[in-house]
């Protein structure tokens, strides 16, 4: 009986133990580039394009994440679309090129989704990569990062 008696404190710590390790322990699981985030991506930039095209640039610069604005100051990024749109002109059409998706969902979810336009505008045409990422499972997909490429402006 003393046997059993001395291997029960050290079950316990045992048991404390393994119960610490799995409560500190984030169960996550990852999908890649799967064709059903890069639609959720899509439908988020039909509004944008939509709205660039109706020249809501204003519901546009909503759409950019609050780290982005930590780092670009907003009159540059407002001068930089206009230059976009007086050298571009009218955005004609646009088309998905190369695109990336990684989607986490358990303990710590999170998507990030990069989408690379080839875009049609009346002077000429553009390469346009959105970086956009969702924090949670229940928050809005936002822009993290845009990159624009024209030779238009090596006019």
């Amino acid at each position: 009986m003393s046997a059993s008696f001395t291997f029960r404190p050290a079950l316990v710590a045992c048991g404390l133990l393994l119960a610490l390790t799995l409560t500190s322990c984030h169960f996550n699981s990852a999908r890649t580039n799967r064709e059903e985030d890069k639609q959720m991506a899509e439908e988020f930039m039909l509004d944008y394009f939509s709205n660039q095209q109706m020249g809501k640039t204003k519901a546009n610069l909503r759409l950019y994440s609050k780290q982005f604005w930590e780092v670009t100051p907003r009159e540059k990024m407002e001068q930089l679309l206009r230059k976009r749109d007086q050298l571009l002109g009218q955005l004609k059409s646009t088309e998905v090129g190369e695109w990336q998706t990684v989607v986490v969902s358990g303990s710590d979810p999170s998507s990030k989704y990069q989408l690379r336009y080839k875009n049609k505008y009346e002077e000429g045409n553009a390469v346009e990569t959105f970086t956009m990422q969702r924090e949670g499972p229940n928050d809005s997909i936002r822009i993290m990062s845009y990159n624009i490429s024209s030779d238009v402006f090596l006019r």
